[in-house]
């Protein structure tokens, strides 16, 4: 931003390799605990005791006045500064600030999912969805009732959609102790056959799957048992 152009404003005998090494003259910008200013070309620049202190005074872009005081040893480099603003002199932070990296986690698709359900119902009559979590490779047998190895509190979504791609029926909850949860939901009086496709999907902290399968409307029974 400003850097090496603005040394000859009022630049004492600093070296320029001993002024790289003071970190705020390179990214242009002053800190302080809430807020960030921006270094002007009304800048000086002053070594002191052999050149062992590098003394910067100036103005920021936004009007305040300035005056840091950098001990160079070696590689290492310590600098203190305050600024004038608001009637007061309010001191600079020089931590360095390192980039922050948004890590996302993607969840694994192992959580196992078994279901218990009505295959084949007819209009007036209930559908009874049972699901239960397990963790992977705890079940490998696929057993329901299998008394171990089920995950609870894990959020599950039931959508239920008609043959025309419509939402039929939806629901949520979370599942128990015994990794499981209960839905149940009826079918309309006079409703025709039709196939629903009902997708569940199941989700914790750690982990995500989810599984799909269809249920038959046999429409209205007859007295003879059939549908009609």
């Amino acid at each position: 931003m400003i850097v090496f152009g603005i040394f000859g404003l009022n630049f004492a005998s600093a070296q320029t390799d001993t002024i790289t090494n003071i970190d705020f003259l390179q990214t242009g910008t002053l800190d302080t605990v809430e807020s960030q200013f921006h270094i002007s070309n009304e800048i000086s620049i002053r070594e002191l005791l052999n050149g062992n202190i590098i003394r910067v005074s100036g103005l920021t872009i936004e009007g305040f006045p300035y005056i840091t005081y950098s001990k160079i040893l070696e590689s290492k480099t310590d600098t203190h500064g305050i600024i004038f603003m608001d009637g007061k002199f309010t001191k600079l932070s020089f931590e360095e600030k390192t980039n922050q990296e948004i890590i996302r986690i993607e969840k694994n698709d192992e959580m196992s999912i078994l279901v218990q359900y009505t295959q084949r119902v007819y209009s007036e009559n209930d559908v009874q969805i049972d699901i239960k979590t397990f963790h992977p490779g705890q079940n490998t047998s696929n057993d329901f009732n299998q008394n171990y190895g089920f995950i609870s509190n894990t959020n599950v979504s039931v959508i239920v959609l008609d043959e025309d791609n419509k939402e039929f029926y939806s629901s949520s909850g979370i599942t128990n102790d015994k990794g499981l949860l209960e839905i149940q939901f009826p079918i309309p009086e006079n409703y025709p056959k039709q196939t629903f496709e009902v997708t569940i999907n199941a989700e914790n902290e750690n982990s995500k799957s989810s599984k799909t399968f269809q249920i038959f409307s046999l429409g209205e029974e007859s007295d003879d048992g059939s549908s009609s």
